[in-house]
């Protein structure tokens, strides 16, 4: 059975071990020696300490078997207030999705999404935003998402 539930703290090792590994399953040119790897986790680790205790970031896991088979993060990007507000205006921004292997396909992915998506409209997200991967669009668009042309962005 899976369960959907938000990291903790005491999720931290497991997930800088599972950026580590989605990041060189997908870029394999980034995989670093034993000091670099180390380097990493210490960095990631401070990393999501600070975001699950900071207020600012929430992530979703599902776990299975008291191990974590995939993950969603989710950032409030605080807005300027505005006339007429009464709560803190902000927008969320969905980024590390990732299931591991063995556990694609079962539907966990759209679990996570839910249970994410039911918290932001429930905290008045005004609105979600995500850069996809060319792999991950279809899984987006049948979670309702669609291209939008309001934005711009500038790269250097």
């Amino acid at each position: 059975m899976t369960t959907i539930r938000l990291a903790t703290v005491n999720d931290i090792s497991e997930l800088a071990q599972i950026r580590y590994t989605f990041t060189v399953e997908d870029y394999p040119e980034l995989r670093q020696g034993a000091e670099g790897e180390e380097q990493f986790y210490r960095t990631c680790s401070a990393f999501l300490e600070q975001a699950i205790t900071g207020g600012d970031w929430f992530i979703w896991v599902a776990e299975e078997d008291e191990r974590i088979v995939a993950h969603m993060y989710l950032q409030l990007i605080h807005k300027v207030p505005r006339p007429g507000r009464v709560r803190d205006p902000y927008f969320g921004y969905v980024t590390n999705v990732y299931t591991r292997p063995d556990y694609r396909g079962r539907g966990i992915g759209t679990q996570i999404h839910q249970s994410m998506e039911l918290w932001a409209k429930e905290q008045a997200v005004e609105f979600l935003i995500l850069w996809p991967s060319s792999t991950s669009v279809q899984f987006y668009e049948r979670s309702g998402f669609r291209p939008s042309e309001e934005a711009l962005e500038k790269h250097w």
